[in-house]
């Protein structure tokens, strides 16, 4: 089957994977608020500074997954596919994909007359290069595969100058999408494919074909892009063709946030990421908040059944009904720009659904519910005893967004009433992931994209990111269902199926809708944020 996606005629991959819905909710569900700019034309030129949360010292690809990271990623390197802000999925440095009906092998039309910023052209040697290391990694180089891509990848050859065809080794109907997932599954330059990892690692030696190249950086400090002169190939959903209007972006790394609102509003900076939700409503005069919603998964807690006490089913939904998601909103997201969560999606993913009476704040039932799992006794602080053993759990905040310290504190003081104990732990960058990976630590946040409703599978198949680390044989099959799922409705229902087990089984405990946020001034216009979150100076401009 054959798919052709010329730039101006970009199929939405109906029945043959994702399907229109994607558009439904996101182009209406976007926040911007403060003065509305005055209209004039883009003229090229000028520079801006734009402060991050969190920068890093290496940026091997799949390191450059995280919220912070990728925003600046996005303006060197580019994809396969991509979202747009409307949730179409569209391509880009490809123009078209063919798939059989198994599943098994899908083929690929390469864009012409594109360069890498090294001079290195982009053909279809070029892009199987990169797929084989995305899909396989490389373990001498000490090279990480990519997450998106499903592991039943088995190799990428070019079949023609500019044709590309794919293998796997089993069937998995979603994979195009994978090729425009994230960051994580960018085209590099062959010369940086073959690259060490130490090489990889070194912002300087990325070479993409994004409209900014890397004029310096500086480890977890500060990266300064300049834009490329001969870029000619933007994506469908952008304004303008040629180069970036802009001459230069300046990235610098302030991590704490009043910070990073005072240069903004002291006008010493142009555009701040993660305004935090308090400070929202401050946003005001010659100011802009953008809080786009995007596709992905909601705030929310995955609990781990191979850690003490989780295997009780009573006493996992007791912590579900425990949650006073509206005190949360209230008191954290005063702005109103965010939302309770209805399911494992938001409402931008197609098929979501509402479940919140599943998952309601009840603390009664909650009380009941753990008198039945016998957590009858009281200790001196109140919390719940049973058999010597207090009833506490420990979760790590995310180090990935700037709102979880502040949720899960406000969590902490409603669990307590009910008589949970919620012990809140910090680390740091470095240490996040291997701490929250141990079976013995219960709660895990959830706050990812999700382009597809495939993405469950990838966070919860047992031969996956099993983050419940104990699923269980009957949501595996669900999880199966979903991942080999050939039609839209197919995968919908597919989907409808795995939201109601994890919520019905207190696998999962929704919270709240996240959002991106920025804070930018007036005079810099025409910021664009894609369906994915992802922030693009390609057609922004300054109004002197």
């Amino acid at each position: 089957m054959a798919h052709d996606m010329s730039r101006r005629r970009a199929l939405t991959l109906g029945g043959a994977l994702l399907g229109a819905g994607l558009a439904a909710a996101c182009g209406t569900s976007n926040a911007v608020r403060g003065s509305a700019p005055a209209g004039s034309a883009p003229a090229p030129g000028g520079e801006i500074t734009y402060l991050a949360e969190k920068l890093i010292d290496g940026y091997q690809q799949q390191s450059t997954g995280s919220w912070h990271v990728a925003q600046v990623w996005n303006q060197i390197v580019e994809r396969l596919f991509y979202y747009d802000a409307a949730g179409k999925f569209h391509p880009h440095l490809a123009t078209g994909f063919t798939q059989n009906d198994e599943r098994t092998e899908f083929g690929l039309t390469i864009r012409q007359g594109v360069t890498f910023s090294n001079g290195e052209r982009l053909d279809a040697e070029a892009v199987a290069a990169n797929l084989n290391l995305l899909g396989k990694g490389d373990k001498k180089r000490g090279i990480p595969r990519a997450a998106y891509i499903p592991t039943t990848f088995d190799k990428a050859e070019a079949v023609g100058e500019y044709e590309v065809r794919i293998r796997l080794t089993a069937p998995f109907a979603d994979f195009i999408q994978k090729l425009g997932a994230w960051t994580t599954v960018g085209i590099l330059a062959p010369a940086t494919v073959a690259g060490s990892l130490a090489d990889q690692s070194d912002l300087s030696k990325i070479f993409g074909t994004g409209p900014f190249v890397v004029e310096s950086w500086s480890p977890s400090r500060e990266v300064v892009l300049r834009r490329r002169a001969d870029y000619a190939w933007p994506r469908g959903d952008t304004a303008h063709r040629g180069p970036a209007y802009l001459e230069r972006v300046t990235v610098k790394q302030v991590i704490e946030p009043s910070l990073r609102i005072g240069s903004l509003q002291a006008g010493q900076v142009d555009v701040i990421h993660y305004v935090q939700p308090t400070e929202e409503p401050f946003v005001t005069d010659g100011l802009r908040l953008i809080a786009p919603a995007f596709f992905g998964s909601v705030w929310g807690l995955q609990l781990r059944l191979t850690a003490p006490h989780m295997d009780d089913v009573r006493v996992r939904r007791a912590l579900t009904h425990g949650i006073d998601r509206r005190e949360i909103l209230a008191t954290n997201y005063p702005s109103g720009a965010w939302t309770e969560a209805k399911s494992t999606f938001n409402d931008v993913v197609p098929g979501t659904l509402d479940l919140r009476e599943r998952f309601a704040y009840d603390p009664d039932r909650a009380n009941s519910l753990l008198d039945e799992a016998g957590w009858t006794g009281r200790d001196r602080d109140g919390y719940r005893t049973k058999d010597g053993a207090r009833l506490s759990f420990l979760i790590y905040p995310s180090v990935f967004i700037t709102t979880s310290k502040a949720d899960l504190q406000l969590i902490a003081q409603q669990w307590r009433k009910i008589g949970v104990r919620l012990e809140i732990t910090g680390t740091d960058f470095s240490n996040y992931n291997t701490v929250t990976a141990h079976p013995d630590v219960p709660l895990y946040e959830n706050h990812w994209l999700a382009g597809s409703q495939t993405e469950m599978w990838r966070w919860w198949h047992s031969s996956q990111g099993n983050q419940f680390m104990a699923p269980g044989a009957e949501l595996d099959g669900l999880l199966e269902a979903l991942a080999q799922a050939k039609s839209e409705n197919d995968r919908i229902g597919a989907s409808k199926a795995v939201q109601e087990y994890v919520i019905d089984n207190a696998y999962y405990i929704p919270v709240h809708e996240f959002r991106e946020t920025w804070g930018a001034a007036d005079r810099l216009r025409d910021l664009g944020v894609d369906g994915l979150g992802l922030i693009s100076f390609y057609d922004a401009w300054l109004d002197s």
